[in-house]
């Protein structure tokens, strides 16, 4: 199972979302990337966490060791949703979860629904564990390229420790989530060891899909967020010339990320 997995991840040709944010990201560009990943990082861990009762053995503790670090160990200042929340207040963004729901597109929607359909079902619980682990097997060099793309926009130490504690993190988890976790897995539950791939393909698909999304809107000038007629407050998230053409085009006056 290991070897499948990484081979799996090895085959996967995702656009380069992580280069383009690490070197030529606008200050609004990562801003927007950041309010369309606050769908998920500000429940980071929860989805997965449903397998944890339905597990036993090696898996089960595998999946703990994982999550424990998810959650800061115990300690609210660690757990990584709100160390993302740390990143969203840097960036002046609000950090209230769900705050920005309507402003995403369905492709966003789509990475975070994935997981919730897996976790919701228990039928699914292979397919939970390997969407777990290609999340970690592919999370250590994109954290660090977003990383630095921050600090080369400006970003101080509290808006880049997400990023950097997921460095170190992943690159642990990734050991213990393909070997610990899917492969005792699979040797327990032979039959459901396609589910785990099924689960790794399906996370690595929607994310190949998001990225390519963001992508293509910024190299055409575009704003990847949704556009939304939501009154007087201004528009928040992306960058105000990118949005000032959608205007023209659109009709639209007022713009707000809610």
């Amino acid at each position: 199972m290991p070897r499948a997995l990484a081979d799996l991840v090895r085959a996967d040709e995702g656009p380069p979302l992580a280069k383009f944010l690490q070197r030529r990201a606008s200050d609004a560009q990562f801003r927007e990337f950041v309010t369309h990943r606050s769908v998920y990082h500000l429940k980071e861990a929860d989805p997965h966490s449903w397998a944890i009762p339905r597990l036993s053995g090696a898996a089960k503790a595998a999946l703990i060791e994982i999550q424990a670090d998810e959650y800061g160990q115990g300690r609210l200042e660690r757990m990584h949703s709100e160390l993302f929340r740390a990143t969203m207040r840097a960036l002046g963004l609000d950090d209230g979860y769900g705050t920005y729901v309507d402003r995403v597109p369905a492709v966003t929607l789509a990475v975070s629904n994935l997981m919730s359909l897996f976790g919701f079902h228990r039928r699914w619980l292979g397919a939970t564990l390997g969407h777990l682990a290609a999340f970690e097997m592919t999370s250590s060099l994109p954290n660090r390229r977003y990383g630095n793309g921050l600090r080369r926009l400006g970003g101080d130490p509290t808006a880049t420790r997400f990023y950097d504690e997921h460095v170190e993190a992943d690159a642990v988890h990734e050991q213990i989530a393909a070997h610990d976790l899917c492969g005792s897995f699979a040797r327990e539950n032979p039959a459901a060891a396609g589910d785990v791939l099924f689960g790794a393909a399906c996370g690595l698909a929607v994310e190949a899909e998001f990225g390519r999304t963001l992508l293509a809107h910024w190299e055409a000038g575009r704003t990847s967020l949704r556009l939304v007629n939501a009154g007087a407050e201004g528009f928040q998230g992306g960058d105000p010339e990118l949005v000032q053409r959608a205007e023209a085009v659109a009709g639209i006056d007022d713009l707000a990320v809610r």
